[in-house]
């Protein structure tokens, strides 16, 4: 028994690939001697019986009876597609539909390949029926012949043989059935995936600092919005007790979404467990000093993710620093992120440029260290480029001359200072969707008491 061409939607059908019966193959093989015309044109060169049999297995005539059946097929045409050529556009009025007879069509939009079309598929039926614009694009992947109803076809074989208009009905009715049911499972599972996003932004949070270290004359803060339910940049604070400074951390992986979010629960965790935890494969390390424990931080996190990993082509950039708060004394590796500032009213003082590349690509990095000093009144402000990228509705960036002004003028507490800069970064924007991640941490040293 053969198969029926299925419904599909958005106005496309698609069945089962079917094995061609002998007059089939007699039909093709008689229209190899044919002199065709192109695509956009047709010739006759079927017999009726041969048409009907191709009509039969079509869902929308199946149940038109023998009179409309043979109608239909004696208003049929032929049409051969040679590999590479294009039937029509999206875009394009439709007037009539397809039975791909032999060959395969390729279904798409663009380059974006939506389907494929083999023997006893059905398209562009929907198109024929109401004369509406082609939804995707059709183009033969091999040497494609096809039959072909116009719409004047179908409309007087309706008008002549009520049975035709009742399995169009049917057709439709089912084709309907399918789209209903379809957009329901979608509705379901996008509920299911929303929940499941939801999780996974509750768990992202639980992977940035639950509290902010308290440190007598300083104030510390971050705050981190996604673009997306979950995100791929993050910041830290903790305390490191082996070399008595508080690590400061910001960071952000390329990309966005959830894979950048599974990686940034990495990149955090083998950075923060690297600094707290002075072990290594020879053993335990001895005695470090604060530069030397961010080189093997540094390093072996970029290691493991280079050699456990090498297929992802995921990498990120790192900011981290070890701040003495006695003295404000502050040394960092920067691994290709945004350089953070140190500045206060009267402007920005220093900019802690990268001493090196991003980790997650290169195996056996090395980082150079460098030093900083906030003095009492100054701040550290660090952000990802999500701050600095924002659009406004003209398309123009909030950029980092604006960012860095807004800093200076800013309010001197590091958590009205954050807020003031996200009101500001929304005010800028307007009604444009956030593109990217933005986050930004600030440290501010208090003023000495002689100075206030």
């Amino acid at each position: 028994m053969l198969a029926k061409a299925a419904i599909a939607p958005l106005g496309w059908s698609a069945s089962d690939r079917l094995p061609l019966l002998p007059s089939h193959l007699n039909m093709v093989n008689r229209c190899e001697g044919l002199e065709l015309l192109p695509a956009r044109s047709s010739s006759r060169g079927l017999s009726t019986d041969e048409a009907s049999e191709i009509l039969k297995r079509s869902d929308f005539f199946a149940a038109s009876g023998g009179p409309a059946i043979n109608q239909l097929a004696s208003l049929a045409e032929l049409v051969n597609l040679p590999s590479g050529d294009r039937l029509f556009d999206k875009g394009d009025i439709g007037t009539a539909m397809y039975f791909v007879v032999h060959g395969e069509m390729r279904l798409h939009n663009g380059e974006v390949v939506i389907g494929r079309l083999g023997p006893g598929s059905v398209f562009g039926e929907v198109a024929a029926l109401s004369q509406e614009r082609r939804s995707a694009s059709v183009t033969a992947v091999s040497d494609t012949l096809l039959l072909k109803l116009e719409q004047d076809a179908i409309y007087s074989t309706i008008a002549a043989q009520p049975a035709a208009a009742r399995s169009l009905i049917e057709a439709l009715c089912a084709r309907e059935r399918e789209i209903i049911d379809e957009k329901f499972d979608r509705i379901i599972e996008a509920r299911v995936l929303e929940r499941e996003l939801e999780i996974g932004q509750s768990i992202q949070k639980n992977f940035l600092p639950e509290t902010i270290p308290v440190i007598d004359g300083w104030t510390l803060d971050g705050l981190l919005r996604p673009a997306r339910k979950v995100a791929g940049d993050f910041f830290d604070f903790f305390f490191v007790p082996d070399v008595g400074r508080v690590g400061i951390v910001i960071g952000d992986v390329c990309d966005k979404g959830v894979g950048a979010a599974l990686f940034m629960s990495l990149f955090r965790s083998l950075i923060r467990s690297g600094a707290l935890h002075r072990y290594a494969a020879g053993g335990t390390v001895g005695v470090e000093d604060p530069a030397t424990l961010l080189r093997r931080t540094m390093r072996a996190t970029n290691q493991y993710v280079t050699s456990t990993h090498p297929g992802s082509s995921i990498f990120a950039t790192v900011f981290f620093g070890l701040l003495d708060p006695r003295t404000g004394e502050l040394v960092y590796i920067n691994a290709g992120h945004e350089a953070p500032v140190i500045g206060g009213p009267s402007g920005v003082r220093a900019q802690l440029s990268a001493t090196g590349p991003v980790i997650g690509l290169i195996e056996d990095l090395e980082h150079a260290v460098a030093e900083a000093t906030l003095a009492p009144g100054e701040l550290l402000f660090g952000y990802t480029d999500g701050a600095t990228d924002a659009r406004n509705e003209d398309g123009r960036q909030f950029g980092e001359e604006r960012l860095l002004e807004e800093v200076c003028r800013g309010a001197a507490d590091a958590s009205s200072l954050l807020l003031c800069l996200l009101a500001a970064l929304d005010a800028f924007s307007g009604r444009v969707e956030q593109y990217d991640d933005i986050t930004m941490i600030c440290l501010h040293r208090h003023p000495d008491r002689d100075q206030t």
